[in-house]
Formats: structure tokens, C-alpha cells, sequence
């Protein structure tokens, strides 16, 4: 939601897991989206949710003082949207640093989300996403995608199921999560792609998104097991474990303890 934008409140009170409060909104004066964004991020602390913001662009000159006014210790992650280039990323962590410090938050602590919405960027996913230690996975805006391709934009079907792939897998590989923008028509869809969530306009769509997102009890069990094995093979002194016929590595168990978590 736009920084001082309506529904506050009704967010709050929603079965969402974080709030994504955004100051790239040239409608609105930027002053006023980053004060609205500072109360925001408290109240959704008090509310127990993490809070997200989408700073605006670093080539727009106005991302230091976005990053100034909103870090501190309840500002879970950073979307930059975007991101076309590994240095979008790179530039952001560096601010980021700086303002942790000056803030007394832990270096590295705030996760950066970069935004996949061109052609440009989902070419350069993988290098956008390694291009810092703090990147918690790539958000893929499929509206802004489509349009940026001359496509007909498709939260279903095998319009944009090239992009979709690529940013699942890129996500992954890094062990990031892989995020959609979507209006919540086909959440279920989503989550069968590999989606681990999704950035919706309204809270009221929560309830659906959690039911397609939360792993089914199989899974959960599957990953136990999974965990459990690479677990005892590390105190063997073993680097990977069997489990079944797959081999669970040390990216495989992170992936299990998110599953499980």
C-alpha cells in the first residue's frame, strides 16, 4: 500500500505476514510517504507482522533519504524496484549498511527483495540476486512484466511461464523466496509454480493465500525426515545425507527448516 494510503488499519487486523508499504508513489509528496511509512512500520511491529517497504528506484536520487528515514529495528526487508542491473542491489546494500549502523540494527539484518518487472532484469535475475548477501529472494511483477514485453498480462497459463520458471529457480538455486505480484485470482496456481508467497493489494485476500501457501502436512513431514537425516549426518561428519532417493545437501536442509518453520 501507498505510505499513507487508506486500510491501515483493516492490514493490521488481517491474517497477513508482513506489510509492504511503498514510497515510490510520485502522487503522493515523498516526505509525506516516508513519515506515513515510519508509523507504519511501528504499528505493524506492535500488531506482530514484519514490515517491508519499496524504496524508490537508486537512480532516482531520493533512495538515501528513503533509506534514512525508514531503518531500524522492525524493518524486516527492502523491495527495489526495478531492478534491472546487479548494481541496483549493490548501491542499496551500501546505503543499507550505513543506516543499520546509525540506527543500531545488526549489518546485514534487513533483507533486500529486488523486483523483476523487465525483460532487461529477468535476463540478469541471477546476478541481480547474487549480487549481495542480503537478498532474501526476487519479487516477479508479471503486470509490469507484460507490459514491459508488449504481452497480455496472465497470472495462469504459458504466456509468461518462461519468466515465472526463471525466477523460481534463479530464487531457489540462491535460497532466496521467490514472491509474485498478483491480484490473488489464482493463488493456488501460484504456489503449485513455486511462488513461496505473494504481494496482494488487499488483506482480505489473506485467508486464500495462506491455505495455497502453507505446505500440506506430507510435505512438512517429508522435510522433518529430510532434516532429521542430514542432521545426524553432519554429527557423522558427513557433508550430505540420503533421504530416499534424493540427497539433501546443506541448501536442501535450509530449505526444510523453511518449510518446517
Amino acid at each position: 500500500m501507498p505510505a499513507n494510503g487508506p486500510g491501515l488499519e483493516d492490514a493490521l487486523a488481517s491474517q497477513a505476514d508482513a506489510l509492504l508499504f511503498t514510497l515510490a508513489d510520485d502522487d503522493c509528496p515523498v516526505a509525506e510517504l516516508r513519515a506515513a511509512a515510519v508509523a507504519g512500520i511501528a504499528k505493524a511491529a506492535e500488531a506482530g507482522k514484519a514490515a517491508l517497504v519499496t524504496v524508490n528506484h537508486p537512480r532516482t536520487r531520493l533512495t538515501r533519504e528513503d533509506i534514512e528515514a525508514v531503518v531500524s529495528p522492525n524493518l524486516a526487508g527492502v523491495l527495489v524496484p526495478h531492478a534491472v542491473e546487479p548494481q541496483d542491489v549493490r548501491d542499496l546494500a551500501v546505503l543499507l549498511r550505513e543506516f543499520e549502523l546509525k540506527a543500531g540494527v545488526e549489518p546485514g539484518d534487513t533483507l533486500v527483495f529486488p523486483v523483476v518487472d523487465t525483460a532487461r532484469g529477468l535476463m540478469r535475475c541471477g546476478d541481480i540476486a547474487g549480487a549481495a548477501p542480503r537478498v532474501g529472494g526476487i519479487v516477479f511483477h508479471s503486470r509490469n512484466y507484460a507490459h514491459d514485453i508488449g504481452a497480455r498480462d496472465e497470472q495462469k497459463g504459458d504466456r509468461l511461464a518462461y519468466a515465472r520458471g526463471q525466477v523460481v529457480a534463479t530464487a531457489r538455486a540462491l535460497g532466496g523466496l521467490p514472491l509474485v505480484v498478483c491480484d490473488g485470482l489464482e493463488l493456488v496456481y501460484l504456489s503449485q509454480y513455486g511462488f513461496a508467497g505473494a504481494i496482494l493489494p488487499d488483506g482480505r485476500m489473506t485467508p486464500s493465500a495462506n491455505a495455497a501457501f502453507t505446505p500440506h502436512d506430507a510435505v512438512r513431514e517429508q522435510a522433518q525426515q529430510a532434516l532429521e537425516k542430514f542432521e545426524r549426518a553432519r554429527e557423522e561428519g558427513l557433508w550430505v545425507a540420503r533421504h530416499g532417493g534424493k540427497v539433501v545437501d546443506t541448501a536442501a536442509a535450509k530449505r526444510a527448516r523453511r518449510i518446517i518453520g
